[in-house]
Parts: C-alpha cells; structure tokens; sequence
C-alpha cells in the first residue's frame, strides 16, 4: 500500500504557491509542481502498465465528456483510453468573493465526465485557511495588496460535506479530499494544517479521515485493484 508523506506533498504546494506568487494566479506555471506530485504518486499506485498525463507530463489529456470536451488536470489512461481522472484545485486568494463559482463549476465538470459512465472522477481541494483578499489589479506578490483576511469557516466547507456525503450522482466526485494550509507570503513555505486545531470535532474528524488527502489516495488505489481484477474478474 502506499504510504503518504506529508512533507513531499508540502514540497510541491510550496513550489506551487512560489510560482503563482511570481508569475500570477492566471499562469499555468503555477499549477505545474502541484500536478506534477499528483502525477508522480498516482504513478506510483498505478504502475507502468497506465499512462497518466498532466502539465508537465505529456499534457492535460482531453476527455470527450457527455456534453462537452474537457482538458483533465490529471488521467490515467490505459492503452490511450482514459480510465481515471482528478482534478485539482489550489485556491489562494479571493475565496469568498468565487466561492459559489468554484462549487457549481466543480459540479458541472464532474458531472459532465461522470455522466460518462464507468469513467470516476476525483477532486482535490486545497484551502489557505487564512485566505488574502487581494486589492483590484494587485500584482499578487505585494502583502501591502491585501485588503483583508478572510478566514475559512465551517459555513464555506459545508457545501462541500454535504456534496462528499450525498448519494452517488454524476455531480458528485467519486472521491474527493479537502486539505487546509497556511501559506508563508514572504517566504512560500506551504504547511498542512490539522482540522483539529480549527474546527469543532466532528468536521475535524471527517476532515482528518475520510476527506483526508492520505484517505484520498488510498481510496485510488482500490479503485485501482478494482479495476485491475475487471468487472468479470479478468485481470487486465
């Protein structure tokens, strides 16, 4: 089974959020070390057998989805056939202000592939806790640009909860993880935070188990096996 390390994964966020503190939120560049870690761990899972593409690593595979083509952030594909896709998503600034815009388009990207049939689709979500609202036209690298702090509250993650726990339905990702950080704006040092320490013990449990990133992987993988053993019970 593979085992999670939380400083690799730290690694990548701090390289992540270095780029989008250099070259801006709209740079592709930003999202390339966080990927690229996805990417590497779900290599990890999959083996040689599957192709998985990204930014950095052949691209971002597209998908037919049921209504439109959509660019994956992460695929594993067998023989050029996508069979497992993830999303990720990295807010760092200006939460509030989207925050119904990053659900319903989650939401609507996951059901367009899902409703696909056979193909999951699994999102990562990544929180600064203590989430800058940055000045119109900031240049994103200037902390005298902040204009306030907005603080991620049991409110902002509800929606999200109740979409992990709903039935299973095209919208709803097959496996999803939530992941609070603090994020150094001086020196781009990333750290993952416990729930524990920020929310009362009940979202902090779910938060630390069943929407942890470790728990999202691990669910991966037995998809994985699954896959592996085929609805007939071949083994590919």
């Amino acid at each position: 089974m593979l085992k999670f390390n939380v400083a690799d994964f730290e690694k990548s966020l701090s390289e992540s959020f270095s780029k989008y503190k250099r070259f801006g939120p709209r740079s592709p560049k930003k999202l390339t070390p966080l990927h690229k870690y996805v990417q590497n761990t779900l290599a990890l899972i999959w083996g040689k057998k599957f192709k998985i593409y990204c930014l950095g690593a052949g691209g971002e595979f597209k998908v037919e989805g049921k209504y439109y083509p959509k660019d994956i952030d992460i695929t594993v594909t067998y023989l050029e056939k996508p069979i497992f896709c993830v999303g990720v998503k990295f807010v760092t600034s200006n939460y509030k202000q989207n925050a119904n815009n990053y659900f319903e388009n989650m939401m609507g990207e996951t059901a367009n592939i899902q409703s696909l049939k056979n193909l999951p689709y699994a999102q990562l979500l990544i929180l600064r806790y203590k989430t800058p609202y940055y000045k119109k036209r900031a240049s994103y690298n200037d902390t005298s640009e902040i204009g306030k702090i907005e603080i991620i509250s049991k409110s902002d993650l509800d929606k999200y909860i109740k979409l992990c726990f709903d039935s299973r339905q095209a919208h709803r990702p097959d496996i999803m993880a939530i992941q609070l950080i603090e994020a150094d704006e001086k020196t781009h040092k990333v750290k993952c935070l416990s729930p524990f320490k920020l929310y009362d013990d009940k979202l902090a449990q779910l938060l630390d188990t069943a929407l942890s990133v470790k728990k999202f992987f691990e669910d991966i993988e037995s998809f994985k096996n699954y896959y592996e053993l085929n609805q007939n019970g071949d083994t590919i």
